[in-house]
């Protein structure tokens, strides 16, 4: 399954502005979710590995694709629905707002666990 945004969003997003209207069409066409993707849209928390793209929230969420590794996503949406992390990497693909890293999450994962410490 892919999920697609919405009319209003994709507009407000290819204006490249991280303001109001964006945040509005977010807000309105996606609820508590678009207002969560916003805040990570703002605070930058969009990651894009050579694998995956993560976002940092209570804990680092991998999206790849149609999926997200989150809670929310799995039990709450059952998959039918895209979660704040899937809207917020979209977003960030359209308006190319994300850090971007040359490495393989998995492989900078493994370096991380093996400092034992966690990244964000």
């Amino acid at each position: 399954m892919s999920f697609y945004l919405v009319k209003d969003v994709k507009e407000a997003a290819k204006k490249g502005k991280l303001g109001f209207e964006l945040y509005r069409a977010l807000l309105l066409n996606y609820g508590k979710r678009g207002e969560k993707a916003f805040f990570y849209l703002r605070e930058n928390r969009v990651k894009k590995y050579k694998d995956f793209f993560v976002v940092v929230g209570r804990e680092e969420y991998v999206v790849d694709e149609s999926f997200c590794t989150c809670k929310d996503f799995q039990i709450n949406l059952k998959a039918q629905k895209p979660c704040a992390h899937i809207l917020a990497v979209e977003v960030a693909k359209l308006m190319k707002l994300y850090d971007e890293f040359d490495v393989y999450y998995v492989d900078f994962m493994d370096m991380t666990l093996k400092r034992g410490r966690s990244w964000r």
